[in-house]
């Protein structure tokens, strides 16, 4: 077995952290019968003043996501002369802090640079304002931004929050190694069929996955793995199962009138974890895994990073961060990479009818896992009209455009005009034509109509965190089948629901899905 390399650069570590769901919230009981914008007035107009003002944003330690802010903070103080700062916690610290300021109505923070998962739980607590009004001044909004992001944007029909780093997990590939004539003839001997490039369904990347996993297919001298995953409890990993559940599990969008729904019936709060689809998708996984995977259950997403940029995995599911660091310096796959949906399925469970449902076109079914950092103006900063310069400022096309270029500051491209203005791309090392393929395959996943917004509600960590992962576990080491986990989930979930006040978390689940 190939010895796992170390961490590339030692920003990469950082990477690993930048999505840890550590801080769900249990939302305190009865604080919120509505949206908390429903029943307070809509964002004060700040005072004008002649005297420069300091804004604080509370956001995660850089360089990845407060990098921007030091970056461009200064031109913002050149323009209007007013000075903003970042406020540098470790990412476990963000809500924490977030909450007891919100708690004690102080005036610390500004402005959150934050997770968008947490919008839930930042508008249970009364923290963050509706930017509506903001947005009615801007031409850029929503007529540049696609629809997945206006969506993760949204909750309870308001705008809360905006997105500045769009997180979903899409497929990487190998496109000169799939792509070998040769090897492409070897598979048809072998599996009796052609695989296509990348593949489309789940069950052809199983496929895939074994026939490339354990030799040495670049002629390196090393033998490499047929896909590449995160399996380590506690480092993310249940986000990696999604995109091999949700195609099973997820009622299309032309077959239902709100689509996305994944996590729990909408009317109810039960757990849809259980049923055949998810179970279906998870036993998919594992078996994945045991034929083309990289072995061991000690994986983390920087690894998955590393196995790709040095060329020692053909296939990876992950966030959209690999693009930029196969242009790393250390990479060897500068332009070998290819990107597509996560692949799919020719069947899904419709849960609502307790049955299989066959179709004729692959099913895809793209989950934005983590949503994505998002700015949120708080309700109690006395500055929220040059707050919200600041943050125009920088959503603005042309500084967002070299954000979501700059491997360093953990953005990726959420405005439609990013896949225009290649200048920032090109000064970063990127084909042209790379650059074009890897942000249109980025809003593809971010529009697709099937597409799943990770869940938005108080304690969404206790249910993931505290309940799948450990189980999820169980599975991939062959403690548990899908099945026996999935039950043992489900009740869990159950009760988490009531010990939260199942009312009220259907009120929030409703919202999250702008259901009503």
């Amino acid at each position: 077995m190939k010895k796992k390399v170390p961490v590339i650069l030692i920003a990469l570590a950082v990477v690993v952290s930048l999505l840890f769901l550590v801080a769900g919230g249990e939302k305190e009981k009865g604080a919120a019968e509505a949206p908390a914008a429903e029943k307070k007035a809509e964002a004060p107009k700040a005072e004008k003043k002649a005297e420069a003002l300091t804004l604080s944003v509370l956001t995660m330690t850089g360089p990845f996501i407060s990098g921007p802010i030091k970056a461009h903070a200064p031109e913002f103080k050149s323009m209007t002369g007013h000075t903003v700062e970042a406020i540098e916690v470790s990412f476990g610290d963000i809500f924490p802090k977030a909450k007891q300021a919100a708690m004690t109505k102080s005036d610390a923070f500004d402005m959150l640079l934050a997770a968008n998962i947490w919008m839930a739980d930042f508008v249970g607590l009364g923290y963050v304002i509706p930017l509506d009004d903001y947005l009615a001044g801007e031409d850029w909004y929503p007529s540049d931004v696609p629809e997945g992001i206006i969506k993760k944007n949204t909750f309870g029909g308001k705008t809360y929050g905006l997105i500045c780093d769009n997180d979903n997990q899409y497929l990487f590939y190998r496109k000169d190694i799939l792509g070998n004539p040769d090897y492409q003839a070897k598979f048809k001997k072998e599996y009796g069929y052609a695989y296509n490039v990348p593949p489309k369904t789940l069950e052809e990347m199983v496929d895939v996955a074994e026939f490339f996993n354990n030799w040495d297919w670049d002629n390196d001298g090393d033998v490499e793995y047929g896909f590449i995953t995160n399996t380590k409890r506690g480092a993310q990993a249940y986000w990696y199962s999604f995109s091999w559940t949700a195609p099973y599990a997820v009622i299309p969008s032309d077959k239902i009138s709100t689509p996305g729904i994944f996590f729990f019936n909408p009317e109810t709060m039960d757990p849809l974890v259980n049923n055949p689809g998810w179970v279906k998708g998870l036993d998919l996984y594992a078996e994945c895994l045991k034929k083309g995977g990289a072995p061991g259950l000690d994986w983390v997403r920087a690894d998955v990073i590393n196995e790709i940029v040095l060329g020692h995995a053909a296939m990876a599911i992950d966030w959209g961060d690999i693009g930029p660091h196969t242009y790393s310096d250390v990479s060897v796959v500068q332009g070998k990479v290819g990107y597509a949906l996560p692949p799919g399925s020719k069947e899904y469970w419709d849960w609502k009818q307790n049955k299989w449902v066959k179709t004729d076109k692959v099913n895809y079914a793209p989950v934005h896992c983590f949503n994505g950092w998002s700015w949120y103006i708080t309700s109690v900063t006395k500055h929220p009209d040059i707050s919200w310069d600041f943050i125009s400022f920088m959503m603005s096309e042309r500084i967002s455009s070299i954000d979501v270029a700059t491997p360093d500051s953990g953005f990726q491209p959420w405005r439609i005009s990013h896949s225009e203005n290649l200048d920032s791309w090109k000064a970063n090392g990127w084909d042209e034509a790379d650059a074009k393929a890897y942000i249109q395959n980025t809003i593809n996943v971010t529009d697709h109509p099937n597409s799943v917004i990770d869940l938005r509600v108080p304690g969404a960590s206790d249910y993931f965190e505290g309940v799948y992962e450990p189980y999820l576990t169980t599975v991939l080491s062959g403690e548990n089948t899908a099945q026996e986990a999935l039950d043992k989930i489900a009740n869990e979930w159950d009760a988490l629901t009531d010990r939260l006040d199942r009312d009220n978390q259907i009120d929030f689940y409703q919202w999250h899905l702008n259901y009503r």
